[in-house]
């Protein structure tokens, strides 16, 4: 996920540069020991508008000014300004590698601040833990934990007489039975590229990195390919879907926007996604409508069954800022329960650590349940060497949509992007 991140799978939905109003002119601070400078992508600012209220108001005097753009945007203009000694006291970066501005890359460029010391840094969960730190040191703070699975309209899903499948054979009955009440089963926007991945990244915590944790290592010492390894399973499970008639007739002609939509309106039963996107479909729902985002099975044995989760918003401090003190205070607040839980409830997330004062949306209670339960797998790409890998994927599952390629082929243009290293 990035990569462009699956853990920033939601921001690359946002198009255009957002400012919050609190943002000045400049990324770069002033200087002035009471004002911070922070950036990050346009999907964090509702929960940064919450969280910076509360760090106001709990430090009377202190002033943060901050900006927020899209995805692409965001990444170029703050490695360059990391690069440039101008960047803001506090960047939102990515868990693990796979992008310019993920953890591992920009902390081993030199550019983040070294968080080990602080009391929080030892206390994520071990899913969460590596892809924080680089050489064994802590230089990101991840304050929420993201998931992948299939968010389904239970309001329709009652109507239409129909519950979510737990064994991979009841998934394909379940896509007959949606078609034959004239709804799709799993909306597809696979027009959107990162939306392609979701459903590779939904199915692989199953049949691959659950069954063999040491996968994202034998991978990096080159003991292990996608090529040669179950991945083939989920890409053929993926066809699978599609001709089973699991999707609307156009997937490569609908977008990410139109897929939460006619989920919305119940056309659709389900849609696999992010967890962001229980908050999108609820805005649109109708009053009252029921949401449950629950795992995707890959097997004919429920018990088998895993999710994606992964460390989703993460904050570093500049190497280099200039009120570096009280960048650190802020990241220390974002990971208080208090910060974490504005954070996670503001963005329809869950906590990076679980405790027990959060209350978790309804929906998303599989998802805790699951992390709690050490039921989930890294995003995939967290644990990539490069973001190549990642936009391979993205077309090479478009190809496989539009009989373009197939299975062997695709996986092996996913090795060789592996093999380019960082």
């Amino acid at each position: 996920m990035h990569k462009k991140s699956l853990l920033a799978l939601s921001v690359a939905v946002a198009a255009a540069v957002s400012l919050s109003a609190c943002a000045g002119g400049s990324s770069s601070s002033s200087g002035d020991a009471k004002t911070l400078t922070l950036a990050a992508t346009t999907n964090e600012k509702p929960a940064l508008d919450a969280v910076v209220a509360k760090f106001k108001e709990q430090n009377p005097g202190v002033d943060v000014k901050y900006t927020t753009s899209a995805l692409d945007q965001y990444q170029t203009t703050t490695r360059t300004q990391l690069s440039s000694g101008t960047a803001p006291d506090v960047v939102f970066v990515w868990p693990g590698e796979g992008n310019p501005m993920a953890t591992q890359v920009v902390a081993k460029a030199g550019y983040l601040e070294d968080l080990s010391n602080q009391s929080w840094a030892n206390s994520f969960p071990s899913g969460i833990k590596p892809v924080t730190q680089y050489n064994g040191k802590t230089y990101s703070a991840a304050v929420t934990f993201s998931g992948i699975g299939a968010v389904y309209n239970m309001t329709a899903m009652n109507q239409a007489g129909l519950t979510p499948p737990t064994t991979w054979s009841g998934l394909l009955q379940f896509c007959s039975q949606a078609k034959a009440k004239g709804k799709t089963a799993f909306e597809l926007g696979a027009q959107t590229n990162w939306v392609t991945q979701l459903i590779p990244y939904s199915l692989t915590p199953t049949l691959v990195y659950g069954p063999n944790p040491s996968f994202p290592e034998d991978m990096s010492n080159g003991k292990a390919t996608f090529a040669n390894s179950k991945w083939s399973d989920a890409m053929n499970k993926y066809l699978q879907m599609q001709n089973a008639g699991c999707f609307q007739a156009n997937p490569l002609g609908t977008d990410y926007n139109a897929s939460l939509a006619a989920v919305a309106k119940g056309n659709a039963l389900s849609v696999i996604q992010v967890n962001s996107a229980v908050a999108a479909i609820s805005q649109q729902a109708a009053q009252g409508t029921q949401l449950n985002m629950l795992p995707v099975p890959a097997t004919d044995n429920a018990s088998d069954t895993r999710m994606a989760g992964a460390a989703g918003s993460t904050y570093g401090v500049n190497a280099h800022a200039k009120n570096k003190d009280l960048a650190i205070k802020f990241v220390n607040f974002l990971e208080s329960p208090d910060g974490m839980n504005l954070y996670a409830q503001t963005n329809k997330a869950l906590p990076a650590v679980p405790n027990d004062s959060f209350k978790v949306d309804p929906a998303l209670a599989t998802l805790q349940q699951d992390q709690k339960d050490g039921k989930t797998d890294a995003f995939m790409d967290q644990n990539w060497p490069n973001a190549r890998v990642q936009q391979t994927l993205f077309q090479v599952v478009q190809d496989l949509l539009a009989g373009k390629t197939d299975i062997s082929s695709a996986l092996k243009q996913m090795d060789s992007a592996y093999t380019q290293g960082s």
